[in-house]
């Protein structure tokens, strides 16, 4: 196998295509389960505890062909925007799909009025199991509108809130710009914001503003549509505005995200100082050019050419942790879970999905051969190490939030950087160190100015509708915040708001700030790990399992972790805070 197949995922597990029988087949079954979903709803009028176990249990059978029949469609369209099956096939399922909104809705309100007993819990073993689960969507409940109106909704978002998704990721997939005569995606030309020659850096720029003006007025009516359609959501639910939603979807008391923000609040000027410093070592006066975010300092490490090289260094370094990651990391190698490399209709940046009935996962990722690439992939892996800790769950019972999901990630960067650290000396360290900045930049620096953005965003579109230039104002507005004087106010990306697929999303808004809280919450665990050594992975184990069936703060806890207390937040920004004042050390003299 050569190494371009080698770096091709393998989604054969699932279905060796949709012209597959058994894709048809579950299609069939699943609209089957459906239909006896729907009459088992409509012959009652409430619910007892007998009903709702024979629900659940309709809902679990659905869930497991379901999300065998989603996830192998989106994952064929994220490796090719041009994938004209995937496209009908997705049409197909968003219609199956919302088949049943109006029934889901009605149970779900029966069980906010359902008062369960403990003899209940104990004669329904399916109850017990889902006890966590059952709450959870009693609440929800209690904030949805009539089966009628639900079953609108879901209709309805086939041709409204998704398709403005499917429109950015159609948009930025085939958007192209020159550079030095050749034509790049969007995807290659923020590819090359790492590139070691300056001029290739700015030019690449330069390029990525010109494809993102090219596309902006059909990405603008996209976001637009969607903060309306999510700001209309939050008021008919009755949630009262979209921040209080987004915390009840990510299971946070709104003091978690008070405590994390004011603690990143305090660290910037920590942020901006190593910016400062590195634009002095670049020769800018003014802060750092946009473009010069991801120069490297220093002497770059190794590179890596192939996929066994790659693997070959994450078994070693994320199995010195425990075993079972190691395991994980050579499997996912070995059975072909990974799309390595970029290509025209490639979907940009990376992701995991999770593969629970197949106790698999699969990644896709745009490796370049550089050490980042390698920690891109140590992150999606990260992912997967979650998602088999929690794929013996009952199905119903293996979905997480997105502040945890962000956490298991950025503990193996974490566990791959610091190893990295650990054998490098004189330039190499520097550069190394330079790096771990640039991401610990993006995290805290970045991610603030999206969610300032995104915030001001919503704020906005009660009033009107958000043109082009406005957009790019408040992008604007909010890196010059988050970053201060670290960057040339002269040279921004006010076109972020067309790179970032977060801001498209109409499942879950501020898909942002669960960035920060996962690398955050990583850091301090990191710091529990270098404490208490080896036994500490149980621990670690423990929270990562129940994150499926608890809030964030429970399940923090399980690792003697108290995330609603901002001192927390501030002794995890002390071990990013050291790493910058070594930085400053280092680079004093030069």
């Amino acid at each position: 196998m050569t190494e371009t197949e080698q770096g091709r995922w393998d989604l054969s597990v699932l279905y060796k295509g949709f012209d597959d029988p058994a894709f048809a087949a579950d299609i069939t079954r699943l609209e089957e389960l459906m239909a006896g979903y729907r009459r088992q709803v409509h012959e009652r009028e409430g619910l007892d505890a007998a009903a709702l176990a024979a629900l659940l249990a309709c809902e679990e059978e659905m869930w497991r062909i379901g999300a065998d029949l989603q996830k192998f469609t989106e994952m064929r369209r994220e490796a090719d925007a041009g994938d004209s099956q995937a496209v009908d096939a997705m049409g197909r399922l968003k219609a199956v799909f919302g088949g049943i909104a109006g029934e889901t809705a009605l149970v779900r309100r029966w069980m906010g009025e359902l008062k369960l007993t403990e003899e209940d819990w104990t004669a329904y073993p399916i109850l017990a199991d889902y006890r966590f689960y059952i709450q959870e969507e009693a609440e929800k409940g209690r904030h949805l509108l009539d089966a009628p109106a639900e079953r609108l909704l879901a209709r309805m978002q086939g041709c409204a809130g998704s398709t403005w998704t499917d429109l950015r990721g159609y948009l930025t997939s085939f958007a192209r710009a020159p550079i030095d005569g050749e034509q790049r995606t969007l995807t290659e030309l923020r590819g090359l914001s790492h590139h070691p020659d300056r001029a290739v850096r700015k030019a690449a720029f330069e390029a990525e503003l010109v494809c993102s003006r090219s596309i902006e007025g059909g990405m603008c009516f996209a976001l637009n549509s969607i903060k309306e359609q999510m700001n209309l959501m939050a008021e008919l639910r009755g949630y009262g505005d979209i921040m209080t939603m987004t915390l009840a979807q990510c299971r946070m008391q709104p003091r978690t995200l008070q405590a994390l923000l004011e603690a990143i609040e305090d660290a910037l000027p920590s942020f901006h100082a190593y910016l400062r410093r590195k634009a002095d070592l670049l020769g800018w006066k003014n802060g750092l050019p946009w473009y010069d975010l991801c120069a490297g300092l220093g002497e770059a490490g190794r590179r890596f050419d192939t996929t066994e090289e790659v693997r070959v260094y994450l078994t070693e370094l994320l199995g010195a942790f425990t075993p079972e990651l190691g395991r994980l990391v050579d499997r996912a190698f070995r059975e072909r879970w990974i799309d390595f490399y970029p290509r025209p209709g490639k979907s940009g940046g990376a992701f995991c999905r999770n593969l629970s009935n197949q106790r698999q996962s699969r990644v896709l990722t745009n490796f370049s051969g550089d050490l980042d690439g390698v920690m891109t992939i140590a992150h999606e892996l990260g992912h997967a190490y979650h998602g088999s800790l929690i794929e013996d769950h009952r199905p119903l019972n293996r979905t997480y939030t997105m502040p945890v999901a962000e956490t298991a990630s950025n503990f193996n960067e974490i566990l791959v950087m610091d190893a990295a650290l650990s054998r490098a000396q004189g330039a190499e360290r520097l550069h190394l160190l330079e790096q771990r900045l640039q991401d610990d930049t993006q995290i805290i620096c970045d991610i603030y100015s999206r969610f300032l953005f995104e915030r001001a965003v919503f704020h906005e579109r009660k009033e009107g509708f958000l043109l082009p230039q406005r957009l790019c104002e408040l992008m604007a507005g909010a890196q010059t915040t988050a970053y201060g004087d670290g960057l040339d106010p002269q040279c921004l990306h006010p076109y972020m708001w067309i790179n970032k697929v977060h801001y498209y999303y109409t499942t879950l808004s501020f898909y942002n700030f669960p960035y920060a809280f996962g690398a955050l919450l990583a850091s301090g665990l990191y710091t529990r790990y270098q404490q208490e050594g080896e036994r500490f992975a149980e621990r670690y184990r423990a929270f990562l399992r129940a994150t499926t069936v608890s809030t964030v703060e429970d399940a923090a806890a399980l690792a003697g972790i108290d995330v609603t207390r901002r001192d927390f937040w501030e002794e995890s920004l002390t071990a990013i805070v050291q790493r910058i004042d070594e930085f400053l050390v280092l680079t004093k003299q030069r």
